[in-house]
């Protein structure tokens, strides 16, 4: 007869194995988030730049809410400046580099959305990943450190 709960000892069968470490639940969720953080960064940087350039695929004589193509290029491009530090930040196993993904990434999903009238089917995939990004470095839970 075993004193040890059915946790203990399914988590000594995972460290046996090797399989899998229990500290290490939701690391998947994280480098995948991690991933698709300095993606969306190096995404938002070139979007930004072809703004600023106020290149031909961008849909001209368009109504903002505030500001012009330039304006919300130059927003673009901090805020994917800002996430790809943050997507670096992750992979370094920084906590405070996954709250700040996490709020550069909400608004960036908000920008990609102010955005839609420079490039409506391109700002909805962006916003799209962005929102799925944001659920991989929220679902992951507990501490990196």
């Amino acid at each position: 007869m075993s004193t040890y709960s059915t946790d203990e000892i399914r988590h000594r069968a995972e460290a046996e194995s090797g399989y899998v470490d229990w500290e290490d639940r939701g690391s998947g969720w994280i480098a995948f988030a991690g991933v698709l953080l300095l993606m969306i960064g190096v995404l938002n940087v070139i979007e930004g730049i072809a703004a600023i350039g106020n290149s031909r695929f961008f849909v001209h004589d368009t109504s903002y809410v505030f500001g012009s193509l330039k304006t919300w290029g130059w927003i673009i491009v901090c805020i994917g400046a800002i996430q790809l530090a943050a997507g670096v930040g992750i992979f370094t196993r920084n906590q405070l580099a996954r709250w700040t993904g996490v709020i550069v990434l909400s608004f960036g999903a908000i920008a990609e959305l102010l955005m839609m009238p420079a490039y409506p089917f391109w700002s909805l995939a962006l916003f799209a990943v962005n929102i799925v990004a944001v659920y991989g470095l929220i679902v992951a839970g507990g501490r990196l450190d």
